[in-house]
């Protein structure tokens, strides 16, 4: 089996923190958005803070991987992490960047990952 993957990671200020509180919105948005890109779900956990802020946390377990999410409404911030073997992130970066759209800040980072890449780097920002 090829261990080549993809990791790709979102961080994102809108303008609006009200979506940043919404645990239904998120949930239905990150799993609709993973079937449409071909992705097999095979379990998921949201959890919405009640403190600190009214965050909203979740996990997908992928058949691929992982897709997680974290958001800060206090700073109107949303992190995400998408890490894929065999199927490139990139199918739902589409569906990401028009949910969030009128978004301040918009940043994405991918990485290559896998046995068979050359010498590791340490990338420092």
């Amino acid at each position: 089996m090829d261990d080549y993957g993809f990791h790709n990671v979102w961080d994102i200020v809108l303008y609006d923190n009200e979506l940043l509180s919404d645990e239904d919105a998120l949930n239905t948005f990150f799993y609709e958005a993973l079937k449409k890109s071909g992705f097999k779900v095979i379990g998921h956990l949201c959890h919405k803070f009640t403190s600190d802020g009214e965050g909203v946390t979740g996990i997908f377990l992928l058949s691929e991987s992982h897709l997680s999410f974290h958001t800060y409404p206090e700073t109107h911030y949303i992190s995400i992490d998408v890490y894929t073997c065999g199927k490139k992130a990139i199918c739902i970066h589409r569906d990401i960047e028009s949910f969030f759209k009128n978004s301040k800040k918009f940043t994405v980072r991918g990485l290559e990952r896998g046995s068979n890449l050359g010498a590791y780097q340490l990338i420092r920002g």
